[in-house]
């Protein structure tokens, strides 16, 4: 009897759930609607009030809601937020779930596509944002690579925002930040850190014109060849060997 019940229980429970996640998805809550109230939700649910709270701490931690205990006002929608998605691939990064190769590798997808799309569709302001980024990079340079990578990582976000696809903007963006907590301690233990600086920095220019000249393809090109000799020593054969073809696809070249 007590498993049929708690079962019921667990049912009710996911069905809180799903009202508030299908809600949103369809228009029917946007971001600054309120939930009914707590009490109003238990009358809704048939459920106790524990439950309901429950749920609603399961939804905060999604990122959809905000919940105040005894607000009269009823839970808070959120704008959609993407960090429920930067802390699972995290976690599958610190437990191992994604490897070094595997990051890499679709970053070179993402990239290369975040640097088409900025190169058709950037505009004068954003040209100036990435040579505004660039020079905070060159004076990065003597605050340590910590700081530069800052602002490196802001390059990218930059140009994944020109190009205006939100789906290439996020995956890329917890992509880079996977690959830098995964290779930080090596760069870090690197002998010459401002030659792998200056490496950057040399690559960004390169990029940078390649869009503001509108040359998506090359754009590509640089962003693929760039990881490619960035990452290529530091996974297997077999994955380095997919890399190279990764670069060979959009018609780049290997280093000797």
């Amino acid at each position: 009897m007590a498993s049929h019940t708690s079962s019921t229980n667990e049912r009710v429970f996911q069905r809180v759930i799903d009202y508030v996640q299908n809600g949103i998805a369809v228009g029917e809550l946007k971001p600054g609607d309120r939930l009914p109230s707590e009490r109003e939700l238990v009358d809704k649910f048939g459920i106790g009030r524990a439950s309901i709270r429950e749920a609603l701490r399961v939804l905060e931690n999604m990122e959809l809601i905000r919940s105040q205990p005894r607000d009269p006002r009823g839970p808070l929608i959120l704008p959609i937020s993407v960090g429920p998605m930067r802390r699972s691939i995290a976690m599958l990064t610190s437990t191992g779930g994604l490897g070094l190769a595997e990051l890499v590798q679709f970053r070179m997808i993402a990239d290369a596509s975040a640097n088409l799309l900025a190169a058709a569709r950037r505009t004068d302001e954003q040209l100036l944002g990435l040579e505004r980024n660039m020079a905070r990079m060159r004076e990065c340079m003597n605050l340590g690579y910590a700081e530069f990578s800052q602002a490196d990582m802001e390059f990218h976000e930059l140009i994944a925002e020109a190009g205006g696809n939100k789906l290439v903007q996020v995956y890329g963006d917890v992509t880079r930040e996977a690959i830098l907590t995964l290779i930080q301690q090596t760069i870090l233990d690197a002998d010459d850190q401002t030659a792998l600086m200056l490496q950057s920095i040399r690559h960004h220019r390169a990029v940078f014109a390649a869009i503001s000249d509108q040359d998506g393809l090359r754009a590509s090109r640089l962003a693929r060849e760039s990881l490619y000799s960035y990452y290529a020593d530091h996974v297997s054969p077999p994955d380095r060997t997919i890399m190279a073809d990764l670069v060979r696809e959009c018609g780049g070249t290997l280093p000797e």
